[in-house]
């Protein structure tokens, strides 16, 4: 599944526009006028403002008062600090608050995030694969099902033997196109449940369906 990724834009302001010092200056005094609360003023005077990105502005809290980061995201004080960014700047923006007091520690932040995400994105992919390959294997099952109820005079030895030749090409057909560098754990075990599936309408046993199948891969040497 392809996954897609929104660029964003970071926003260095020129000289003659407020820099995110400046930005974050005049919110912290914007804040104090309007929020009266000596810890949330004490933690906005140690921490930094970093750069704009897109709506959102990053402010760095210095990783020795990290701790006090709650003081700035609860949802009182966010909204009031918000509130002010947005009248600083002159657009809605919102804040992210990370560990760290420069550039430096965002950048820094920013591949770690993009090491996870391909990470995260290489196990959702494995995960998605997974699952369209139970479902594959799903619909070779069903496939045995259908054709032993289409079989006719189905308790006659001749037929269950015919129905067991053909499923065990059929069932050879799908390891190559759905194993094409070797089944793993997942899809033996699935290969094992459509030999048990086989092997049941067959009346046969499964050890038998699976020595058939080897036979038809070419790995069982019949020379006597």
């Amino acid at each position: 599944m392809q996954a897609y990724h929104y660029c964003h834009t970071e926003i260095f302001m020129p000289e003659n526009a407020m820099a995110a010092e400046q930005i974050w200056n005049r919110t912290v005094s914007l804040v104090k006028d309007r929020v009266m609360h000596m810890t949330l003023w004490q933690t906005l005077e140690q921490t930094a403002g970093l750069v704009l990105v897109d709506d959102t502005f990053v402010v760095g809290v210095p990783s020795r008062i990290i701790n006090h980061a709650s003081y700035l995201t609860s949802a009182i004080h966010r909204n009031a600090i918000e509130k002010a960014l947005t009248a600083v700047i002159g657009q809605p923006t919102r804040i992210r608050v990370i560990e760290g007091s420069t550039l430096a520690d965002w950048e820094a932040l920013k591949i770690r995030e993009e090491r996870v995400r391909i990470m995260r994105d290489a196990a959702y992919d494995r995960s998605e694969k997974r699952a369209a390959t139970a479902q594959s294997w799903e619909e070779v099952l069903e496939g045995a099902a259908r054709a032993w109820s289409a079989a006719e005079l189905r308790a006659l030895p001749q037929t269950k033997a015919r129905y067991l030749k053909a499923m065990v090409s059929l069932l050879h057909e799908a390891i190559k196109r759905l194993c094409p560098e070797g089944a793993d754990e997942q899809a033996e075990r699935m290969i094992a449940k459509v030999i048990d599936r086989i092997a049941t309408n067959a009346d046969a046993p499964s050890t038998v369906v699976a020595l058939e199948l080897e036979r038809q891969a070419g790995t069982v040497n019949d020379s006597r």
